[in-house]
C-alpha cells in the first residue's frame, strides 16, 4: 500500500482527512468536530509558518519579526488554518512531495484544502467554527484583543452590542 501511494497508483482523495488533524490523533466518528484542527502538529506547523521556526520551542530565541507580524495578522483566519492543514498534510504523508501542488495527485492537496475551507465556511457550521476560530486565535496570539472573551458591562463596546441587539431584535419582530 505505501508503495503504491508513492508511485501514485493509489490516491488519497482530499475529503480523506488523516488523523494528526485531531486532537490526541483521535477521531470520532460519532461527532466528528471532537478536536478536529486542534492537533499539535497544526499548532506547531501554524507557529512555525506564520511566527518563527524558534516559536515552537517553549522559550522562542527569534531575532526576526514573523510572517504573522509583518502582514498585520492578529488572529488565526480560515484560510491560514485551513493552508497549514495542508502543508501538514503533504509533509507527513506518503507523498514524495515536499510542497503544496494544484497538481498532487497523491495526496490531492487542492481538494483537500478547498474540503477544510469549505467546511470552515459553511453557515451551518458557525458556532463550531466560531469557537474552532476563538481556540486558535488564543493559542497563537494570546494578546490579542480578538482572542479576548471578557467585555466590561459598563464599557462602550457593552452598550454598543446591547443596542445593536436590541435594534436587531424589534427590526426581526417588526416593532420600532
Amino acid at each position: 500500500t505505501k508503495q503504491n501511494l508513492k508511485s501514485g497508483e493509489t490516491a488519497v482523495h482530499g475529503d480523506q482527512w488523516p488523523m494528526f488533524l485531531y486532537a490526541g490523533y483521535v477521531y470520532d466518528p460519532e461527532d466528528p468536530w471532537t478536536g478536529l484542527l486542534r492537533s499539535e502538529i497544526l499548532i506547531f506547523g501554524f507557529k512555525h509558518v506564520f511566527m518563527s521556526p524558534s516559536s515552537v520551542d517553549r522559550e522562542p530565541k527569534a531575532t526576526r519579526s514573523g510572517n504573522a507580524y509583518l502582514h498585520g495578522m492578529k488572529s488565526v483566519t480560515k484560510a491560514s488554518l485551513a493552508y497549514i492543514a495542508t502543508q501538514a498534510r503533504v509533509r507527513f504523508s506518503l507523498s514524495s512531495s515536499s510542497v503544496f501542488s494544484r497538481t498532487d495527485t497523491v495526496t490531492d492537496s487542492e481538494n483537500f484544502y478547498h474540503s477544510i475551507l469549505d467546511l470552515l465556511e459553511d453557515p451551518d457550521e458557525s458556532q463550531e467554527v466560531v469557537d474552532l476560530m476563538t481556540w486558535w486565535t488564543r493559542r497563537i496570539f494570546p494578546n490579542s484583543s480578538s482572542s479576548q472573551r471578557c467585555i466590561s458591562k459598563n464599557s462602550a463596546l457593552s452598550k454598543i452590542r446591547e443596542k445593536r441587539a436590541i435594534l436587531q431584535e424589534r427590526s426581526a419582530t417588526g416593532t420600532t
